[in-house]
């Protein structure tokens, strides 16, 4: 009888998910959408009269997502096309909101997560006391979804097994050191008398003591009975062959650093009451929050809040997030999202012309980093709205840097805070950080087409498709006397197979020509004035990137949403799939009803289901 009755609610909610499309969605994809979207000549290749239909009673699919962003955006249909009223507009993206939040709650699947180079040497660092520097020679993490703490790129090859081995050792070598004492006490806080011999059972309690508190931090939960026994063999292998105490110990505790329970930050699969997902334990919650947050493991607070089961209660939680975020230890956020976000590593591997810009030198590259890490730290110290990453009213600059700017009033090499001129508004929000104008130009030149491909990624959440095949490009060796790069581009984009792209690319891209391939502000370049006037594919007009930039403080929701995908991607180390829509609502929902503050955003992904949960196997 109960299987009778849940058939017949999953066939009532479908039957009227069905009418509401027909009555809500229908007539105005029908009657603004599908002129362009409908049968084997469909522009784009989608044929939106087909996918519809067939999807209306299933509801919202991928394509659905990019439809909603292009409807909410005002860049569809096109502003030389018939326009639907304010009132259809709201109704078509009511319908698509509704359809994804009807979907069946799935929170993913998590595979099993290696730490990567960051979060290997913090949990070492933690564990032993002291920042060893033992990843200098690791190789490098495969990046996937835009981070390296991707679990589905972060294999084990034998070279890093290796290399494990050896940092084991060195990192262990050095916590014994005997002239370290308040290291060596740390770890071997029991220790027996001088002269008792292999077989002292005093000595042997000791070691499990020893053996099995290392463990237990090192594995991130309580290790077992059977764990600790084996661990202990070692030591009484050891000890058989004459080792002494500390020896035998040591041996023990290089197995616990190469174990996969603390290589790999394992979830035990468990039975699901619904048979789709299940609740994480505690210990697991607390590993993800602190390797989110602060890319290492749970500290003595953290885990105690574990071991008590308190983590469970969504207060507890928020407040455990709350109290990481405002430790010193959150500049491990800072440096590995926002690092990668940002593309600060590629920042530090740039090469820009020495002919062309000679000003660019080692210490120019460094105060860039800087100021991005310093102006992303306080946001997130300050608690601010993260719209300010968009534009703001204050930077961080040394004189180095604040030269390059053209910034009076900053002298000598340390960082200071420095506010800016309201009335100017050429910096301020990553947009107008020289790391970011840096990372996103060519060698020789500036790169309307990356940057502009960076907003709409990054800040817009719209990316664009890839290009065609065999498409080309502009490269410099195709400039045409007295030919500027604008012109260029038009002729570039005047291929039918390049339009489609470059009208979304190419406006935000020359919206920020006035600054140079490393950032510095210009209002010509050889070929004469800079044009940085523009027009988006929703007819809005602009001149140049303080008016581009308030534009997109007008879409602060899908910077939200741009923002809120890529930290909740981070946190759980995977890539987002469609039957995660539902929680990206649902923090950006939070997120504006909090005014935009970066804790909404932090709590928003800390209490999701998808952070707290997992899908069955």
């Amino acid at each position: 009888m109960a299987a009778i009755v849940v058939l017949l609610a999953i066939c009532t909610a479908a039957a009227a998910a069905a009418d509401d499309y027909d009555h809500t969605a229908r007539p105005v994809l029908e009657r603004y959408c599908w002129k362009c979207h409908d049968g084997d000549e469909a522009k784009g290749g989608l044929d939106l009269a087909a996918y519809a239909d067939a999807q209306a009673a299933r509801g919202a699919g991928k394509i659905w997502r990019t439809v909603l962003g292009r409807i909410e955006a005002g860049e569809m249909p096109p502003h030389s096309k018939a326009q639907p009223s304010e009132l259809e507009r709201r109704d078509l993206v009511a319908w698509i909101m509704k359809e994804r939040a009807r979907q069946p709650r799935d929170p993913g699947r998590v595979t099993l997560h290696r730490l990567n180079r960051a979060e290997y040497a913090n949990t070492v660092r933690d564990l032993i006391g002291i920042d060893l520097g033992l990843t200098d020679g690791f190789p490098a993490d495969d990046v996937g979804d835009g981070f390296d703490n991707s679990a589905e790129t972060l294999s084990l090859p034998p070279l890093l097994f290796e290399k494990y081995a050896v940092a084991a050792e060195q990192a262990l070598d050095v916590a014994f050191d005997r002239f370290r004492p308040e290291l060596r006490g740390r770890l071997l806080f029991a220790e027996p008398e001088a002269g008792l011999d292999a077989d002292d059972a005093t000595a042997r309690f000791a070691a499990a003591l020893v053996v099995r508190a290392f463990a237990d931090r090192a594995f991130r939960r309580p290790a077992d009975d059977r764990q600790v026994a084996s661990l202990m063999t070692l030591y009484d292998d050891a000890r058989a062959r004459g080792e002494r105490y500390d020896v035998a110990v040591r041996t023990a505790l290089t197995a616990v650093l190469v174990s996969p329970r603390f290589l790999f930050r394992v979830e035990a699969d468990r039975p699901a009451s619904d048979g789709r997902a299940y609740a994480l334990d505690a210990w697991e919650v607390a590993a993800r929050l602190s390797y989110f947050l602060w890319s290492t493991m749970p500290d003595d607070e953290l885990r105690a809040f574990a071991d008590r089961g308190d983590l469970a209660d969504p207060r507890q939680l928020a407040g455990q997030a709350r109290r990481l975020l405002t430790d010193g230890r959150a500049q491990a956020l800072v440096e590995n999202f926002a690092g990668q976000w940002l593309q600060l590593r590629k920042l530090m591997t740039v090469t820009p012309d020495r002919r062309q810009f000679p000003e660019f030198d080692e210490r120019l590259r460094g105060s860039m980093r800087e100021e991005a890490l310093r102006f992303v730290a306080a946001i997130i110290r300050e608690d601010r709205p993260i719209l300010d990453f968009i534009d703001a009213d204050f930077t961080f600059l040394d004189e180095r840097l604040a030269r390059h700017y053209g910034i009076a009033g900053v002298e000598g090499a340390r960082f200071r805070r420095v506010a800016l001129d309201p009335d100017d508004g050429r910096r301020g929000g990553v947009l107008g950080l020289a790391s970011t104008l840096t990372v996103t130009s060519n060698p020789t030149r500036t790169s309307p087409v990356k940057r502009g491909k960076w907003i709409l990624s990054e800040i817009l959440g719209a990316p664009p498709a890839p290009p065609p095949p065999d498409v080309g490009d502009i490269g410099d060796e195709t400039v045409v006397a007295g030919l500027g790069l604008r012109a260029r581009l038009e002729a570039h984009r005047a291929k039918p197979a390049c339009a489609g792209c470059h009208d979304r690319l190419d406006p935000l891209g020359f919206g920020f020509e006035n600054y140079d391939a490393i950032g510095r502000w210009r209002d010509a370049d050889g070929a004469g004035p800079i044009d940085s006037a523009g027009t988006l594919p929703n007819g809005v007009t602009f001149r140049g990137p303080v008016e581009l930039k308030k534009l997109f403080l007008a879409r602060g929701r899908d910077f939200a949403r741009s923002l809120t995908e890529k930290m909740l991607t981070y946190a759980l180390g995977r890539g987002l799939e469609e039957y995660d829509a539902p929680t990206v609502d649902a923090i950006v929902a939070r997120l504006e009803r909090d005014e935009w503050r970066f804790s909404s955003l932090i709590l928003g992904v800390v209490e999701s289901y998808p952070f707290r949960h997992r899908r069955a196997p």
